[in-house]
């Protein structure tokens, strides 16, 4: 199971979603006025897939 960590931010206009792979631990950040929790966490499953139906979620 991967942790990932998931925060709220301001983002650049166009950037919608950072995050950074620790392997066992991956951060999220996502910018609300941008994108959803659910789109963004979607889109991280793309860019890792991994993830898929492996990960848990921890808000900070």
């Amino acid at each position: 199971m991967t942790d990932v960590q998931v925060e709220k931010a301001d983002l650049d206009a166009g950037i919608p979603v950072m995050y950074r792979d620790y392997g066992q631990r991956v951060r999220m950040a996502y910018d609300p006025s941008q994108i959803d929790e659910a789109a963004a966490v979607a889109l991280l499953c793309v860019r890792i897939p991994r993830l898929i139906g492996d990960l848990d979620l921890v808000h900070l």
